[in-house]
Parts: structure tokens; C-alpha cells; sequence
């Protein structure tokens, strides 16, 4: 197993922070991770600015951790020859796990479809975007 790239760790992490402040804010106006997730009756039910946002960057951090452990294993040699497999293998965790657990929570807590496509798309860009440093660090 080779190192670990922790620059690339820490720069997709602080791009995804980018990312979602664009994608929440002027992109689609402020949608559930940015605190603007509303009830039946129009009434708020999740508030907080950025909160929600800066809780999934952090986590974002861990998948990050856990992609360049991924990267570290199949190694610079074969990612040189294969460097599609930086997008294959983070947008195949956003596509296969994490917009999947996204649709199956919001239908359960009959949360708008809106709401689960924006979230969905802001992952797969993330996992994609990490896929991007991964490689442009390599």
C-alpha cells in the first residue's frame, strides 16, 4: 500500500465546502442542507445557516480519508494507466450507496423528491470533484 495524499484529503474536503456553499446558495436557493427545509404547512422545520452544511463537509473529510485509502491501495502505478478509475471509484460510492440512502430516507420521512434530487446531485458532484483532486495531486 503507498501513502496516503493527505493534500488531496484536505483540498477536496475544503472544495466540497466550496461547492456546497455555491450549490445551496445561488444554485438552488438554499435548499434542506443549507436550512430551509419546510413543512406541510410552509412552516420551517430544520434551521440553522450553515450548520447542516459544515457537519456534512466534516464527514465529507472522512470519505475523502477513506477514497485516498482506496487510491493508496490500487496504487499510482495503476491509476497512471487507468486514471479513470479516480471517477469511477468516487462517483460509483455517490451513485451506488449515497444517493440511494438519500431517496430511501426521504421517501420514508416524506420528504419533497425536490429536495432528495438536489442533495443526490450535490454528493455525486462532491464524490466526482474528489475524484478530480485525487487525480490532479497524483
Amino acid at each position: 500500500m503507498e501513502p496516503i495524499n493527505w493534500l488531496a484529503v484536505i483540498v477536496s474536503a475544503n472544495l466540497a465546502l466550496a461547492i456546497g456553499f455555491v450549490w445551496y446558495g445561488p444554485l438552488f436557493g438554499g435548499a434542506a442542507l443549507f436550512g430551509r427545509l419546510t413543512g406541510e404547512d410552509n412552516e420551517t422545520v430544520h434551521k440553522g445557516p450553515v450548520g447542516g452544511l459544515l457537519g456534512a463537509i466534516a464527514l465529507q473529510a472522512i470519505s475523502a480519508l477513506m477514497l485516498a485509502h482506496s487510491f493508496s491501495r490500487i496504487g499510482s502505478a495503476t491509476l497512471a494507466i487507468k486514471p479513470w478509475l479516480y471517477w469511477m471509484q468516487s462517483g460509483g460510492i455517490a451513485l451506488a450507496f449515497i444517493g440511494p440512502a438519500l431517496f430511501i430516507s426521504y421517501a420514508r420521512h416524506r420528504l419533497p423528491m425536490r429536495e432528495a434530487l438536489v442533495d443526490a446531485g450535490f454528493w455525486l458532484v462532491v464524490y466526482l470533484a474528489t475524484g478530480t483532486v485525487f487525480w490532479a495531486l497524483a
